[in-house]
Formats: C-alpha cells, structure tokens, sequence
C-alpha cells in the first residue's frame, strides 16, 4: 500500500502544483516572519514543502514533516534530497533528520511518524501549519478541534476535494456515480465520519468565527487525453469508491464507456478543489 501511495503521490504532484492558487501561498509564506518553524501535516513524500519552500524568502526554515506511514516518510527524505540535489543544493542528514543547503539559508527538515486522528501534533513555536489534500478526510470533531488549536497561527490547507466532478462529454449516469463517490468521501477514513466536500468549508467557518481572516480560492485538476496516466488512475480511483457504494449495471456501464472514450482520448474529467488560506484577524 505505501509504495502504490508514493506511486500516486509522485503522479499528482505536477498537477497539484499547478492547480494551486500561488496567490495564497505567497500571502501565506508572507506572513510566516524571519526564520520560520512550519508543520506540515499529512506531509506523504514532502509535495508540500517541494512547493512551498521556495517561495519563502531568504532565510533559515525548519520544518516538522508528520506523517502516519514511516514508508512514506522514507520516500519523503529520499524525495527531498533528489529534489534539493537537482537545484544544486547539497543535502545531509540521518535519522529522522535532513538538512538542504539551499543559498540565502538552510532547509532543516524532521520527520515524524504520528497518527493524526490520534490527536494534533504539538504546535508551540509554530510560524505556521499547513498540508496538501487532507481535510476532505477528517471529520467535523476533528476540524472543530484543529480550528481551535491553530488559533491565531497561519495556515495553509490546499487540495480539498469540494464536490465537484465535471465527465466531458456528459453521461446519463454522471449524477448516479458523483453521488456515490461523494457517499463514499463521507465514510470514515480514521478520523471519524469523514466531511468529505463540506470539509474545507466548515473549517474556514470555525477559523472565521475564531477571528482569522480566511480566503478560499479554487485549485482544480483539469485533465484531458495529454494527462492520460493521472486521467486513467483518476477515474480507477472513482470506479473503485463508487462500487464501494453499489455494484450495479449503472456502474458497469458507465465505467465501460468512460474506459472506452479513455483510450479513444475522447474522454476529460474536472475534479474540484479549493486551496483554504487562514491568518490572524
């Protein structure tokens, strides 16, 4: 299972760096002030910090990197040093250690591995928190009490699933299977019943009641016959849930014909998200 994650993580990279708004990163790396300590929760194989970290000005970043798979945290320093080698920057470290010897001030990187249904990471010293494609798994308890813990630290939740699922060209069957889909972003992936959709929303309205000023802004995948390998796992992925739902011939079918427009390179799908930037009122 962790190597077909890091598989799919390293796939989706690409189009989750360029689906997200740099509007609100750059407001994000803005606000972290000089040197700053950042969490990144849910970290997979470090896609968040690769983004992130450059736009940040010159100066010393330290970064906890918390995952609950040690594989993925693995194929995260390994990642990172390919990614900080390739720029030209030497990289060292051991253990849950890493340092990338990026000009204008160094990257130091820790990873831990921690379940985070099991209770938030500590945040004290924190400039600001922030992860890729996690709250549309959590549940409402979870968000409650995350709102409540990063009170007035900035943060930066990018890639949340909203709803959203346009099939090009339509199909009598895209309602049926985008409500089963959705069905099964609600059940429970280890934090309790899962907000799925509602997720980045509610969470901007507890920030927002807190008293942080809170902007979300859209961060699709449009893909389409050039993105054939994300396309082809994007739609097994949307087959698998929606038969998780219900096995019928609606299904069948429709999955049929969605394979077939596929390899005919007739096929495009829009997946919706939306990037969730928090700072202090």
């Amino acid at each position: 299972m962790s190597g077909f994650a890091a598989a799919w993580l390293a796939l989706r990279e690409p189009y989750d760096h360029a689906a997200r708004s740099p509007a609100l990163a750059d407001r994000f790396a803005a606000a972290l002030g000089k040197a700053p300590h950042l969490l990144d929760l849910g970290c997979g194989t470090g896609s968040n910090l690769r983004y992130l970290a450059p736009r940040i000005p010159d100066a010393p970043q330290r970064w906890r990197c918390i995952d609950h798979d040690p594989a993925l945290l693995e194929a995260a320093r390994t990642a990172l040093q390919d990614w900080s080698n390739g720029r030209g920057w030497p990289s060292c470290g051991d253990g849950d250690y890493l340092r990338l010897a990026r000009p204008g001030g160094d990257i130091l990187v820790r990873f831990a591995a921690r379940d985070l249904a099991r209770g938030l990471a500590e945040s004290d010293g924190i400039a600001g928190l922030s992860a890729s494609a996690l709250l549309d798994l959590t549940s409402a308890a979870w968000l409650d009490a995350f709102a409540a813990r990063c009170r007035g630290t900035p943060l930066l939740m990018a890639l949340s699933f909203d709803g959203r699922l346009l099939f090009e060209p339509a199909a009598p069957e895209d309602g049926e299977i985008c409500r089963r889909f959705i069905a099964h972003q609600r059940t429970d992936k280890g934090f309790g019943p899962a907000l799925g959709p509602d997720a980045a929303t509610h969470l901007a309205e507890g920030l927002a009641m807190a008293g942080s000023a809170v902007r979300l802004e859209r961060s699709d995948w449009r893909l389409g016959p050039p993105d054939g390998a994300l396309l082809r796992a994007t739609l097994t992925t949307i087959v698998a849930a929606a038969g998780e739902v219900a096995q019928d011939p609606c299904l069948g079918h429709w999955a049929t014909l969605r394979r077939q427009q596929l390899a005919a390179g007739e096929f495009r799908l829009t997946v919706g998200h939306v990037d969730l930037l928090a700072l202090p009122g």
